[in-house]
């Protein structure tokens, strides 16, 4: 599969094959290596390449992947072929209906931006959750009315928390 990959500003091409179970051909710009990947945690991994091994952390937060190992933490947004094609158009993809807005991973929520009843636009900042020592803005994915808030400034989330519900 080939993806693209935006850290800092730049694009990177990445193009990756499974090989076995746990086993990858990974080309990135014009390096490639073989990579033994395993998970070893809900949201943590461990890597081999050339008898080195890491540790990382990953979990989503929008569109972007966030990645925190012993060096620290990087955010990178990747998209297959047709989500670049569609971004590049102008697209986005309609969220329609009920929205559960749930915790990424487990953390400890910093801020409500919202409350029941008021109004929010497509992208707007509605709760800030610390994650990973990381501060995390979570965005609506639409318009809509906020209906439910279900946690408060220093309340710890769990992974998949319901925290709040748009319509």
């Amino acid at each position: 599969m080939r993806y693209v990959a935006i850290l800092d500003g730049t694009e990177h091409e990445i193009e990756i094959e499974e090989l076995a179970a746990n086993s990858f051909a990974i080309r990135f710009g014009e390096n490639s290596f073989e990579a033994d990947l395993r998970r070893v945690g809900p949201v943590s991994f461990s890597v081999i390449v050339e008898n080195r091994s890491f540790d990382f952390d990953v979990a989503r937060d929008g569109e972007e992947t966030v990645v925190a190992s012993r060096t620290g933490t990087t955010r990178l947004t990747v998209a297959d072929a047709a989500r670049r094609t569609a971004r590049a158009a102008g697209k986005r993809r309609e969220v329609s209906g009920r929205v559960e807005i749930k915790s990424a991973m487990p953390g400890r929520v910093v801020n409500v931006l919202v409350a029941a009843g008021d109004e929010v636009k497509a992208d707007q900042g509605i709760i800030v959750v610390e994650a990973m020592k990381m501060e995390n803005e979570v965005k609506s994915p639409k318009a809509g009315k906020v209906v439910e808030v279900k946690v408060v400034a220093g309340q710890a989330v769990e992974k998949g928390q319901l925290m709040i519900v748009i319509e």
